[in-house]
Order: C-alpha cells, then sequence, then structure tokens
C-alpha cells in the first residue's frame, strides 16, 4: 500500500468541508463499540462491536448496536475501519455487513480473527489490510493510522484529515514503551497530529476513574516467573483469548521448566493460529501436546491455557471450576491465574468461578495484589499525556460508562481544555464540527439490538419482561372445556405450574374447587363471551394466586369450547 506525505491543508483556499459524527455505541457502556464519521457525502464506519448482556437480560447471547442508520446512509459508506481485534471492536462485523457491503480495513491479525466473525453467506468480502503509519484515501476521505499500544497485537488510532482540521479516533490505548513487541505507542506521531491541529479528539475513558499509568505488559513477566517457580502441580493460565503477548509470555516463563502446553477452547485455539501465521507468536517445536496426549505427561510438566477470564458459563475455566471439563479435573495442588480484570456487569460470574476453583483445591491469583494482569487501557496519566500531546480543539470522551466519561472531561479541564469545548454524549446524539463549534443535532435511534440465537429484538422488548416474570414469580396454565351454548364445565379445570412457590397441593385444589365456582356463576350468554371470560378468568387467577403467595406469574387461561 503505497504512504502519501504529511501535508499540512491551505484551509482558507479551499471549499469547507462538513462534518458529521454519530456514536453509535461505546458512550454509557463499556463494549459495542461503533461510530460513524461523514465527511461531505461519503462516510466511514470506525469499530463494529457487541457487548455483554446486562444482568437483566435473561437469556440473551449479546447486544449489538442498533443499525438502522446504516440504512440511511448505506449508499455514503466507503469502508468500515477496524482499530483493533476485541470482540467488543468487531463482533458485530456480521451484522454490519448485512446492511453495508463495504470493504473492511485492519490489520493482519485482526482480519484473520474477522474470518471466525463474518459468516458464510456473507462470505467473501472485500478486506483490506493496513498497518500503523498507513495513509490513504478512503473514498474521498484522508485517512491515517497510527500505533497505539493495548492489550491485543497491531492496535490503531484513526486520525481522519478534513479542511478544518484532525479528527482523532485513539481506539482503545495505554501508554506503554516497553511493550512485549518492541512497538511502543507512537507518541511522536500524535505530538505531530497536535502540531497540525486537531480538531476533535475522541478518546477512550475506561479507566479515567485510575491514578498513575497503566503500566506496562512487560511488567508482568516477573510475576509469572516466581508463580512457575513456586507451582508444583499443573498451570491452568487464563485470558482473552486475543492478549497474543501476555500469552507469549506464560509460554516463554513455562519453557525453561519443561512445561508442555494444552491449547484449550476453540476461540483461544484461532488466535493463536493467527498469531503464529502472521509472525506474532513464536513458539518452539513440540511444546504442544493434544487432549488425548495428556494423560501420559506428569502434572508439574502441564501448562493449560484456556479461556473463561470473565466467568463465561460455557468457557473452559467455568467448566474446569464446576467439574465438567471433559478431560481435566481440579485438584489440590494446581494453580489457576485468571489474567484479566471482570467486565463491568460480569463480577458476580467471575466471583462464581473463583470460589469453585477454590472448592476444588486449586491455588488461584485473579486479585489486583497478585499483578497477574495490567489493564490494556490508560489510567488517567496515560489520558492526560494524550490529551497534552494532541491539545484538541474540541473533545468527546467515548468508550466507558457514563460515569467514566464524566471522569475523562474533568481531565481535560485540568490541563486546560475550555469546559464549553468538551461534550459527554450519549449514543445516537450526532454532532456536526467545524473549526468554529461542536454542535449536538437530533438524537437518533441508537438502543441496542439483543441477539438471543438468531434472533434479534429490540431492548424494550416485552420478551425480557416477561422472562423476568418468568425467572422471579413462575408460571401458571389453566386448561377447561366448556359447552359452546350453556357455559357448562365439560372437562377440567386442569391447572398446572412451573416455578410457582406452593406449601402443597392444597392450594392447587382450592384453586380448582373455586375457579369451578367462579365459572358456575360467570356463564357465557353467547359464544361472543368467550373473550371476556378469558379476560375476567385471569384476573380472578392473578388475584388468587397473588392473595395466597404475594406472587405475580405469568397466568395463560385457556379455554376450549365444544
Amino acid at each position: 500500500m503505497t504512504k502519501t506525505q504529511t501535508h499540512h491543508p491551505e484551509r482558507s483556499n479551499q471549499r469547507r468541508d462538513i462534518i458529521r459524527i454519530t456514536p453509535l455505541g461505546g458512550l454509557g457502556e463499556i463494549g459495542k463499540n461503533m461510530t460513524v464519521y461523514e465527511v461531505n457525502d461519503e462516510a466511514i464506519i470506525i469499530d463494529a462491536g457487541f457487548k455483554f448482556p446486562e444482568y437483566d437480560m435473561q437469556g440473551i447471547d449479546y447486544v449489538i448496536p442498533n443499525m438502522d442508520y446504516l440504512d440511511q446512509i448505506h449508499d455514503k459508506v466507503r469502508g468500515i475501519l477496524i482499530t483493533h481485534s476485541h470482540m467488543d471492536h468487531i463482533g458485530a462485523l456480521g451484522y454490519v455487513l448485512e446492511h453495508v457491503r463495504a470493504p473492511i480495513y485492519a490489520s493482519k491479525f485482526a482480519l484473520g480473527l474477522i474470518e471466525d466473525v463474518v459468516p458464510g453467506r456473507l462470505k467473501p468480502y472485500d478486506t483490506k489490510t493496513v498497518e500503523s503509519g498507513d495513509r490513504l484515501r478512503i473514498g474521498k476521505i484522508d485517512v491515517e493510522f497510527v500505533r497505539v499500544t493495548h492489550s491485543v497485537p497491531e492496535s490503531m488510532a484513526v486520525a481522519i484529515r478534513t479542511s478544518e482540521g484532525i479528527i482523532l479516533h485513539t481506539g482503545d490505548f495505554k501508554v506503554d514503551q516497553t511493550p512485549v513487541d518492541d512497538k511502543p505507542i507512537d507518541l511522536q506521531k500524535f505530538s505531530a497530529l497536535g502540531r497540525e491541529g486537531v480538531l476533535v479528539l475522541l478518546s477512550d475513558s475506561t479507566n479515567a476513574e485510575e491514578s498513575g499509568f497503566a503500566g506496562s505488559e512487560r511488567d508482568l513477566r516477573a510475576t509469572f516467573d516466581a508463580i512457575v517457580r513456586q507451582s508444583k502441580g499443573r498451570i491452568i493460565f487464563s485470558t482473552f483469548s486475543s492478549n497474543i503477548h501476555r500469552i507469549q509470555q506464560i509460554i516463554d516463563a513455562v519453557a525453561p521448566e519443561g512445561r508442555r502446553v494444552f491449547v484449550d477452547g476453540r476461540s483461544i485455539v484461532s488466535s493463536m493460529k493467527v498469531a503464529h501465521k502472521v509472525k506474532l507468536l513464536t513458539m518452539s517445536d513440540g511444546v504442544f501436546v493434544q487432549q488425548d496426549e495428556m494423560g501420559g505427561i506428569p502434572k508439574d510438566k502441564l501448562l493449560i491455557v484456556t479461556t473463561g477470564t470473565q466467568g463465561e458459563p460455557m468457557s473452559g475455566l467455568s467448566r474446569l471450576a464446576r467439574g465438567e471439563h471433559e478431560c481435566v479435573k481440579i485438584g489440590r495442588g494446581d494453580t489457576v491465574v485468571l489474567s484479566a480484570d471482570p467486565i463491568p456487569g460480569n463480577e458476580e460470574m467471575v466471583a462464581r468461578t473463583v470460589d469453585n476453583l477454590f472448592r476444588r483445591g486449586a491455588n488461584v491469583f485473579y486479585r489486583s495484589e497478585d499483578k497477574v494482569h495490567v489493564s490494556g487501557h490508560g489510567a488517567s496519566g496515560d489520558l492526560k499525556l494524550m490529551l497534552s500531546l494532541t491539545r484538541p480543539r474540541f473533545f468527546v470522551p467515548i468508550h466507558g460508562e457514563y460515569r467514566h466519561l464524566v471522569w475523562h472531561k474533568r481531565l481535560a479541564e485540568s490541563i486546560g481544555i475550555a469546559s464549553n469545548h468538551v461534550f459527554v454524549l450519549e449514543n445516537g446524539q450526532s454532532f456536526t464540527v467545524d473549526r468554529d463549534r461542536l454542535v449536538p443535532i437530533k438524537r437518533i435511534s441508537a438502543e441496542g439490538v439483543l441477539i438471543d440465537g438468531l434472533a434479534l429484538g429490540l431492548a424494550d422488548s416485552p420478551i425480557l419482561t416477561d422472562r423476568a416474570r418468568l425467572a422471579k414469580d413462575g408460571i401458571l396454565v389453566s386448561v377447561v372445556s366448556v359447552d359452546r351454548v350453556t357455559g357448562k364445565i365439560l372437562a377440567g379445570p386442569e391447572i398446572a405450574t412451573k416455578g410457582v412457590v406452593t406449601d402443597d397441593d392444597t392450594m392447587l385444589t382450592d384453586l380448582t374447587r373455586e375457579m369451578k365456582s367462579f365459572m358456575a356463576a360467570h356463564r357465557m350468554k353467547d359464544a361472543g363471551a368467550a373473550p371476556d371470560l378469558q379476560l375476567d378468568l385471569r384476573k380472578f387467577l392473578t388475584k388468587f394466586i397473588y392473595d395466597k403467595t404475594r406472587r405475580r406469574p405469568i397466568v395463560i387461561p385457556v379455554i376450549l369450547e365444544r
């Protein structure tokens, strides 16, 4: 790919660009990051991720951004740009391609993982491999990719040059000057962009509450070496599947001890294969073992690398913790390392997994004091340095829950950015920006779309309300057959419950008797009264159960007419 030379546009002698920016995810939440950038009559999308369901989203697999706006502008979109390969930035790509068919611009490693994200029915799709330092035109939009450090290789920020100045989207980043791959964040480029003129900075806010700097990935090696030396049994190491540098460090730590490595889990196997293919992961010949080989390897010579740091029920680590893994049973002498912090909302699942591991006798390293994890997101020191280097005219904090955005706003103000030039926005809040002002405009529909298997639904769907009631109060179904003319009961009523707490069968016996009396007093006059009877019967059953249990189960009365 040809790299163009940096130039300073003569803004006063050219047409002024019309710029509109629309965040569709990642504001006021952790996950489903996606932002649309429109310059005149063209647009690019940066990232397309999902997020884990919230605690009250019973049975939902994950949540993706609302795509309605993409349907409105799909003819304008010239490219989909990926900052890095975490699922909260690529997990919704398959859904985006259902609405927009545009080339995907991403690193070699990210494109390798995207292969598993995009379903076969959408293949082939157009891809463009990019790397940090590349500057190109996507349509007429001038874009440059800038190297940042994060917890996944080949992470990049995106700089968009316009007549009004540079729009800078950092993606996820921290300031790591000693990364494992010896490719530090390009602070010189960010400083140069600042001198050229950053119109608006949109920057990662995840750890804005944290003081100091995030720390270097390389700092973990000493901890891993100590754990390996002290461990007399198996070591089970769990991290995000895409955290290749961390996996490399733990493999390097156990290599001198002659330990063999078993990789457990489809996602982590896929990530390691892609990383090895693009030369991001180095491994000695013969270090890996297959599942059927583990039985012949002493426990003190085995390392298991798996997923499950977020307590996902079907992950390798969760199955190990529950004693349900098909070939490994955790026991005394085993060491487990959870090398990740819980994503907000996952704390309870992670705590349950840790408890179960301790119950099985494992020695578990998971606390901040254990120093088995450093964040891939910059703390306040990292964020202030980015603000100081780029010196944006306007600032919009992104990628974080609402409190993180507010804390990031305060950091910007603390280094001298005027309060009226910092904007804390919400998903769907479009804004226009030029060299003189940033103006929020109408807010578009941006509520998350729920993914449940292959089905899609909106967050305010009554399905979630019903599931919550089912989980809390259960369900009661009554079936009765009546004469169509006289309204007399011909059979039943039969009553079935699931999840309705009763002391014994007495309540259901009483309910059957009372229901017969109710219907006798409510004899239908003609067939057209059936809907009224059904509604009145539901009210009667609901009140009876509430009076007896103080619960309101879902009540479904079924009336069969003969």
